[in-house]
């Protein structure tokens, strides 16, 4: 099983919807995160926790309704698939984030989009490849 399975119109149409809900997370999650972090002066760590909780929640649903348009019956499954998922991205985009805001000095406001980017394409080869991978290729 490749990434791309010879059909790359498909792929593309793929990213492009998943790129579509990563905007709609996106929104979410960093309008959380900043209103946390400069409206109620939260750590910018917790910020993070729950922008991310939020956006995961909105990007399980409808990735796996319309990015991916999963039919597999075990959701329990796919949505602990998922979790493991983005919690590993997580964990690495944090990592990051706190690399270039106590190491770097980037200022955490700044630090939180860059360390979005990298969660977003570990994150879409995490879905691709095992959360919503096509039954038919499976072991």
């Amino acid at each position: 099983m490749g990434l791309f399975d010879g059909n790359w119109r498909s792929e593309i149409g793929k990213i492009v919807r998943f790129g579509a809900v990563g905007v709609l997370n996106t929104a979410i999650g960093l309008g959380t995160i900043y209103l946390l972090q400069i409206g109620l002066d939260q750590d910018y760590r917790f910020a993070s926790a729950v922008g991310y909780t939020l956006g995961i929640i909105n990007s399980f649903v409808l990735n796996r309704i319309w990015t991916f348009k999963s039919s597999d019956a075990r959701v329990a499954r796919q949505g602990a698939r998922f979790l493991m998922a983005a919690g590993a991205c997580w964990l690495v985009q944090l990592g990051f984030l706190i690399a270039m805001v106590e190491g770097l000095q980037i200022h955490e406001n700044a630090a939180q989009p860059i360390g979005m980017v990298l969660y977003t394409g570990m994150n879409y080869l995490a879905n691709r490849l095992f959360v919503f991978r096509n039954p038919a290729n499976q072991e």
